[in-house]
């Protein structure tokens, strides 16, 4: 079962229980990439673009990608859109968490902290034989 926008309208899942659906719902693919863009490039936060998504018929596409704290990429956006979010990315644990960002329509941001099964070296290693369990 996926995430669809009610009417096509992207505005319909810009609300806080969308955004946990749909990282839920992605979890073992957003967990095995921050793991492995973490073993590659250090902490940083998976960035979900809402401002960038679409729908094709029933499907939804929303750009997402991770950025590395005191990455280039992150220096030319101007820094993290808000300190507590520094912050997180600062504290959180890899093994566990993985941090989102939420581009919102409406220039806002919120974030989250999230951990679940399987945790991010799994969700990676479940990736790397091709198997998502």
């Amino acid at each position: 079962m996926g995430l669809e926008a009610k009417s096509g309208q992207i505005e319909s899942i810009d609300n806080a229980d969308d955004h946990i659906t749909l990282i839920r719902l992605q979890w073992p693919q957003f967990a095995a990439l921050a793991w492995q863009k973490y073993l590659s490039d250090g902490r940083g936060a998976m960035v979900i673009d809402l401002n960038r998504a679409g729908t094709e018929g029933s499907n939804l596409n929303v750009p997402s990608y991770y950025v590395a704290d005191s990455s280039e990429s992150l220096k030319q956006r101007g820094g993290w859109p808000d300190p507590d979010i520094a912050e997180v990315v600062r504290t959180y644990d890899p093994e566990l968490d993985v941090v989102f960002v939420v581009l919102r329509l409406n220039g806002e941001c919120f974030y989250y902290n999230v951990s679940d099964d399987p945790a991010p070296p799994k969700a990676y290693e479940n990736a790397a034989v091709g198997s998502w369990q």
